[in-house]
């Protein structure tokens, strides 16, 4: 569970989530908290793969519960734990993971074309043997996703993208030279061949289920992505990052949607949700200085705007949001307060005592021993004073 802070600051820096359907709506809800309540995991998958209406769900869930019941009918003896998981990973690639394709990224893929890639391979073959007795989770790192038996008399390794993966490291040259594909050979060789599986272990870590049950939501934000539909590739990142809060293979897709999007949006003037943005990525990915200019850019430029329109509204909120970055260095307090001394002046030239106050009150939350805060706290006593 992450801490309360992290969470906190996640809801404050992301735009509400579209909702497609009522079913995407009220699985958002669900797993606001991390933990999922409302749905079952398979019923989340089906979901995320995009099941968003009620008839769908309906139909791909009676899809899974019989492949239940058909592995079920095979008797497996509960004590041989790795034969049962070994079987049921060979039902699983002589009858329904028969393609591999790398962008047949859900459960659907395979439902109707039988194609997978190692997301949807790795969630099926896990939810299966979860629901078959058998606790599983999944390896994620920069490039791929597998699965991991810990509970059996030996750590076992699963390549769910290959009908002879069961047990891969039995074969790890084999293993190595299907890595291989996702690095350039330059890169390839400065690692060494001999050393990639440990190199990309390395920058892994093991995640359980309903924290695997994000990589759905990335790959819907890549195909989103992939269209320059920025706003609901967005959406999809924010609704992953509640299921998967470190999700390894992710990142670079991340910072580099976190700067399309922002930049789209600035350069539209759509200041406040450029700043969500960029906020959002300054504090998932501080070391990325980039985002923090941005996100200050951001903000400075919404409160030249409000200010420009005489519009208070939301001036007190992106500001407390900024604040709560920590990012703000002593030259950027000294233009907050200098922003809010023109809106005090306007205040006291429009004699709005509501406005005088609230400013007042963000001042002192800025800077409570400024010396312009004293002078401007004498200049409204009149106001406050009136009847």
């Amino acid at each position: 569970m992450r801490p309360l802070i992290s969470f906190l600051l996640l809801l404050l820096f992301t735009t509400p989530l579209f909702a497609e359907s009522y079913l995407e709506f009220k699985l958002t809800k669900d797993i606001e908290d991390g933990e999922l309540n409302s749905f079952n995991k398979v019923q989340a998958a089906f979901i995320l793969s995009g099941a968003n209406q009620p008839d769908s769900l309906e139909k791909y869930t009676q899809w899974y519960n019989n492949l239940i019941d058909a592995l079920k009918s095979y008797n497996f003896n509960p004590v041989e734990r790795e034969q049962k998981a070994a079987s049921i990973f060979a039902y699983l690639h002589q009858n329904w993971l028969l393609e591999y394709k790398e962008m047949a990224t859900t459960l659907l893929d395979v439902v109707r074309e039988k194609r997978f890639n190692c997301v949807a391979g790795t969630i099926l073959f896990n939810l299966i043997c979860e629901d078959m007795g058998l606790y599983t989770e999944a390896f994620e790192t920069p490039t791929h996703t597998y699965t991991i038996f810990k509970n059996f008399d030996r750590q076992l390794t699963v390549e769910n993208t290959s009908g002879m993966g069961f047990n891969i490291m039995a074969n790890l040259r084999e293993y190595t030279q299907y890595l291989r594909q996702f690095y350039p050979d330059d890169r390839t060789y400065q690692i060494g061949l001999d050393r990639l599986y440990a190199y990309e272990n390395s920058k892994g870590r093991p995640i359980n289920n309903t924290e695997l049950l994000g990589l759905l939501a990335y790959n819907r934000a890549y195909m989103a992505m992939q269209h320059k539909n920025y706003s609901q590739a967005y959406d999809f990142v924010v609704l992953a990052q509640y299921f998967n809060q470190d999700s390894r293979s992710n990142i670079n897709f991340e910072i580099n949607l976190y700067q399309k999007w922002g930049i789209k949006l600035f350069e539209d003037k759509n200041f406040d949700q450029a700043f969500g943005v960029f906020a959002d990525a300054a504090y998932r990915y501080p070391s990325y200085k980039e985002f923090i200019q941005n996100t200050k850019a951001s903000y400075f430029n919404f409160m030249g705007l409000q200010f420009s329109k005489k519009i208070w509204q939301d001036v007190d909120r992106l500001t407390q949001e900024i604040m709560m970055l920590d990012i703000l260095e002593d030259e950027d307090y000294q233009k907050i307060e200098q922003l809010l001394g023109q809106w005090g002046n306007y205040s006291l030239s429009t004699q709005n005592k509501s406005l005088a106050n609230e400013v007042a009150v963000l001042w002192a939350d800025v800077n409570s021993d400024s010396r312009y805060l004293d002078g401007y706290l004498n200049a409204i006593k009149p106001l406050n004073n009136k009847r």
